[in-house]
């Protein structure tokens, strides 16, 4: 059984969501599709939708320092015995704002609470160690067992006003 297509997460659940606010390096656009890929300060690079109703997209340039919000949401849950991992992602925009939900799930086949680390194998087969950083979800760790299966949802929303330095 697959996570619910609505987005539903089985209960038990977990779920975070915090708002940042970033500047950041534009490195390249695509007009065509309004897509800006960026750098975050950090390093990392993202690709950011820009909706049609942003006016601002018309004036970046490659090299721009702007600024960005988003909201980003993680939530956990445990789903039903017999469920066989899957991963899926659904993109969508609106008025001022663009987004993605990934939603994974993954055979719990090792778990480490001394060391708040989980072993996982995805869809694909492929084994991988995540250390748990939040505090609520480590305390948690002690409730997985090995053949669980559990389900990851994150959700990002980039809020594309873009603020062009002045």
């Amino acid at each position: 059984m697959a996570p619910d297509p609505g987005g539903a997460v089985p209960e038990p659940k977990a779920e975070k969501t915090s708002t940042t606010h970033a500047t950041v390096a534009v490195t390249a656009i695509d007009k065509s599709a309004r897509k800006l890929t960026v750098k975050m300060s950090n390093g990392e690079k993202a690709l950011i939708q820009v909706p049609a109703d942003v006016q601002e997209f018309d004036k970046v340039k490659v090299g721009d320092k702007i600024d960005v919000d988003y909201m980003q949401s993680v939530a956990l849950g445990i789903l039903p015995k017999g469920t066989k991992p899957s991963a899926t992602e659904v993109e969508a925009a609106g008025p001022g704002m663009a987004g993605r939900q990934m939603s994974v799930s993954a055979e719990v086949i090792k778990v480490d609470a001394a060391n708040n680390q989980v072993t996982f194998k995805g869809p694909k087969g492929t084994h991988r160690i995540v250390t748990v950083q939040d505090p609520d979800l480590q305390a948690r760790l002690p409730n997985l067992k090995p053949g669980q299966v559990v389900v990851l949802q994150y959700t990002e929303a980039m809020a594309t006003a873009i603020r062009l330095p002045d």
